[in-house]
């Protein structure tokens, strides 16, 4: 192991960028004004009447200087923190404006001129800044977290949260990237030592996915107390904004972040950084590359050089069985065992491990990666393009250990942004080989973490998972869940669906009208079994386009929190990709279309699918 490390050194001392001091006041110059949350460029976008607007977007060259913007000291009797940030595009000053659609106070620029430019206070948070509107106590901001383009850039409480923190990069031409040294990281828990290679950001994946955000941190296999002193060194980090930053503990609560959950941040220098632990934790990566650099980032070699104690951590297709057994004796102290391979990290306790009787965590692995390349090709995710690559990231699940008894009632699993959640004991079924073969529920959970944004509209969010469930059940040549039939009742997903159609008025967002009993979820069941319709019209392809044409045709912020405005493109979209005009097929659902919507699908000139369409599969 310490050959790579030994020669990683001599080629980062000789292609990396040499890092200079970074000075405590922000140097004066042109900026990308990236929002953390999302990693798009803050952008003025310009209405066809000539009228600008505030948005975000990725970087783009046809952007140009719409996405720079001239940052200087606001001089005077201002603070020294204290500047002013203007448009490069446009010469205007950006200022506090007045209240927008949502009630919130909006961000405009302005034509003031430099001595009576708004003021904004840069308020320094690991690799960020809060940009705060003076001494208001507000800061820029996008509205409702969105990744959305045209959300809503506004000012509002100033926080430390990602959607109110901004990373600024000296705006340079970007170099074209050359073959990488390394595609993988390496991780050597026993010598300490790991090769980084940068990692796309969670919310960049996430908005060209239209997903939730899958983990873009790297495991250390290591494990700290708290009050643990850790030291570690760093070379090969160039003078990048994105920098590395070190996590203790993974993001993990069913309730939302709480200050037990959320995981100690911890900025790193070049060379040697040394911090105390304030929880209990494992301790992983945070190296990603924005694209918003000069070039693409070099691998660094970090050395923990003292600190923290080795867990044992099982890796797909390098850890042998011996080596497996010997981790699981040798590093008895650890609480936490885990298990990784190209696309899963799994965290569980070590009681939970041990429970399982898992003897093989590779077998385990395989299958989880079979599942989510599955899921990757149910979401045409076929390399045609840049934009339809499946992700690198991992897909990480987690035991939770920080949620209440209370809030984990009744909670067998759970999907969020950067992770999968088990609760207790429930994580182990993930380790029992035969048990994840028929786990609906683990195909489930998985599946949110795959469903689209522009398609999930409220009353759906827990019938489409299902295609993915259908498909990993599917594939490993089990019957149709569709077919099933409950033992209490008699009744199939299918008798259930035709039941609903015979009805003579029909409303597919009216839940009760597909219930059999008041309190049940049949409604589930109900509509996917129109979902999967539109899999057996129009074959096994048809999924894997409309992810694709989502991918390519996202909806904007208005429509995303528009249940209706989904629902009608959802209309459009289907009929685009199918090739054929389902009016007659969504109406015999119950789903109403729009003058709109109707006049969208005359315009595309598409012939009517065939009358019988909502009735495929029913009765078998």
């Amino acid at each position: 192991m310490r050959n790579w490390f030994t020669m990683l050194a001599a080629i980062l001392m000789l292609c990396a960028a040499s890092v200079a001091a970074r000075a405590e006041a922000l140097p004066a110059g042109d900026y990308y004004v990236v929002a953390k949350h999302s990693y798009k460029a803050l952008t003025a976008f310009e209405y066809a009447d000539g009228e600008t607007y505030l948005g975000q977007s990725v970087r783009s060259e046809e952007m140009g200087d719409a996405q720079i913007w001239s940052i200087a000291p606001a001089g005077g009797k201002s603070d020294a923190d204290s500047y002013t940030i203007r448009s490069r595009k446009y010469g205007t000053v950006l200022s506090p404006g007045g209240e927008n659609d949502n009630g919130d106070t909006g961000v405009v620029l302005s034509g003031k001129s430099s001595a009576k430019a708004a003021v904004w206070r840069l308020r320094k948070h690991l690799n960020s800044y809060g940009v705060e509107a003076g001494k208001s106590g507000t800061a820029l901001n996008v509205t409702g977290n969105s990744m959305a383009d045209d959300a809503y850039i506004i000012v509002y409480d100033a926080s430390t949260d990602d959607n109110a923190q901004w990373v600024l990069y000296p705006a340079k031409e970007r170099n074209v990237a050359s073959d990488p040294i390394w595609e993988n990281s390496e991780i050597d828990n026993a010598d300490r030592l790991y090769r980084l290679v940068a990692q796309p950001p969670s919310g960049q994946e996430a908005d060209r996915l239209r997903r939730m955000k899958l983990m873009d941190c790297q495991p250390s296999g290591m494990y700290v107390r708290k009050g643990d002193k850790v030291s570690m060194t760093v070379r090969g980090l160039t003078d990048s904004p994105d920098g590395l930053t070190i996590m203790v503990g993974a993001m993990n609560s069913y309730e939302g972040a709480t200050e037990q959950s959320k995981p100690q941040m911890v900025q790193v220098q070049e060379g040697g950084t040394s911090f105390t632990a304030s929880r209990n934790g494992m301790i992983y990566f945070l190296y990603v590359d924005s694209g918003f650099n000069e070039a693409a980032l070099p691998p660094i070699e970090v050395e923990i050089t003292s600190g923290g104690i080795p867990t044992p951590l099982f890796i797909a297709g390098q850890t042998t069985a011996d080596e497996w057994r010997s981790m699981m004796s040798e590093y008895a102290s650890s609480p936490y065992v885990e298990m990784m391979n190209d696309k899963v990290l799994i965290t569980v306790t070590r009681k939970v491990f041990q429970n399982s009787k898992l003897t093989d965590p590779g077998s385990v692995l395989d299958l989880l990666g079979k599942i989510l390349g599955w899921y990757d090709d149910l979401s045409g995710l076929d390399g045609s393009s840049p934009l339809h690559e499946a992700s690198s990231l991992r897909m990480h699940y987690l035991q939770d250990l920080v949620s209440s008894a209370q809030a984990l009632d009744g909670i067998y699993m759970y999907a969020a942004d950067y992770f999968v959640g088990m609760p207790g004991e429930n994580v182990g079924d993930l380790l029992v080989l035969d048990k994840l073969r028929h786990a609906w529920s683990i195909w489930h959970e998985t599946g949110h973490k795959y469903q689209q944004n522009d398609w999930t509209w409220n009353e759906v969010i827990e019938t489409t998972v299902n295609i993915y469930s259908l498909e990993a059940q599917a594939r490993q040549g089990y019957p149709s869940r569709l077919k099933e039939r409950d033992p209490e009742t008699g009744k199939s997903p299918f008798d259930l669906a035709q039941r609903y159609l015979a009805r003579k008025k029909r409303d597919f967002t009216d839940s009760t009208q597909m219930r059999l009993h008041p309190d049940d979820d049949s409604e589930y069941w109900v509509r996917l079994v129109m979902f999967n319709q539109l899999r057996q019209s129009f074959g096994d392809g048809f999924y894997p386009a409309l992810h694709r044409y989502y991918r390519e045709n996202p909806l904007g912020y208005g429509q995303l929190n528009d249940q209706d405005a989904q629902i009608q493109a959802f209309v459009i979209a289907t009929s685009t990709v199918a090739g054929q005009d389902l009016t007659r097929f969504f109406t015999d659902w119950g789903v109403r279309l729009t003058d709109d919507t109707r006049q969208s699908l005359a315009d595309l000139g598409l012939s009517p699918a065939a009358a019988g369409l909502s009735r495929t599969d029913l009765g078998k």
